[in-house]
């Protein structure tokens, strides 16, 4: 091990000991928590389920990026960089990965609270159905993230899961910054290199306090944040149509899926002859 990896190692492993064995201190500013959890709590299940949908394509790429470094090099930990472009994809923000071993990969196999989070992840393209021609299985088409709805049943169970990532600060405190793209609530900076699931906490958190800001409206503060709170409830209508597509589908009998599939497969079939026809069309005049 050199010098770099012995003083990486150190770091994590003084990040974990400090997260353990410390709680975070009350904060005098005022805090949004009990009100945040009272109006979540008078929910539904779905209701719940829709103001924690994120619409964001970067984002559910990221995602995608550190789950396929965990399964190809094992566990890890992360760090994004928004104002470095990501050299596979410029559009995206590089995202650094550090290999954990021994206690730190121990520790966080064992870790429910992360495992709750990890399992509830579930990505979907928001735009789905909406030209059948265009209907993709690509990866690159994934938009939206939303969790599952075992993980937000129980509001006691899913604050403990966030409290436990987030060392007890979940919802502690005013937090700035809700409006820009990339947000880091402060415990999350504090940990340095974070996990997935501590990344996708923290944008949960962020998606919970925009969706109780939209839905009061007063307390609504700048243009950005007007914005972003906006876009909360946008994300949540995308959720319904979803899950309305989903149950409209799951209320069909076999008959009637068989005839849905057969026109879908049957337009999708006739737009690719169309391109390849197209295609070979603008190789004969280049030829010519």
């Amino acid at each position: 091990m050199d010098s770099k990896q012995l003083v990486d190692s150190l770091t994590a492993h003084i990040s974990l000991y400090h997260s353990s064995s410390t709680s975070h201190s009350l904060s005098t500013s005022p805090n949004p928590r009990s009100p945040i959890l009272k109006w979540f709590s008078s929910l539904t299940v779905h209701q719940r389920q829709a103001h924690l949908t994120i619409i964001d394509r970067k984002f559910a790429q990221i995602i995608l990026q550190m789950q396929g470094k965990l399964r190809s090099n094992g566990h890890g930990f992360f760090i994004l960089l928004p104002d470095v472009p990501s050299d596979d994809d410029p559009g995206l923000p590089s995202l650094c990965y550090r290999r954990s071993h021994g206690l730190l990969s121990r520790a966080s196999e064992s870790d429910k609270s992360e495992r709750l989070i990890y399992d509830s992840i579930q990505l979907f393209n928001s735009k789905e159905g909406e030209r059948i021609e265009q209907c993709s299985c690509s990866a690159n088409c994934l938009d939206s993230v939303m969790v599952c709805e075992q993980f937000v049943e129980s509001v006691d169970r899913f604050v403990a899961a966030m409290d436990g990532v987030s060392n007890g600060a979940f919802l502690k405190g005013e937090e700035g910054g809700l409006g820009s793209e990339w947000v880091e609530l402060e415990w999350l900076k504090a940990k340095g290199y974070y996990s997935v699931e501590a990344f996708m906490a923290n944008r949960l958190e962020v998606a919970l306090r925009l969706s109780w800001l939209n839905c009061n409206i007063g307390k609504k503060r700048g243009v950005k944040l007007k914005e972003k709170a906006s876009a909360a409830g946008v994300a949540a209508n995308v959720y319904w149509r979803k899950k309305g597509c989903l149950d409209w589908w799951g209320k069909l009998d076999a008959a009637t899926r068989r005839n849905i599939l057969r026109v879908i497969l049957g337009k999708s079939a006739k737009s690719l002859v169309l391109s390849g026809y197209l295609c070979s069309c603008k190789k004969i005049v280049v030829l010519c």
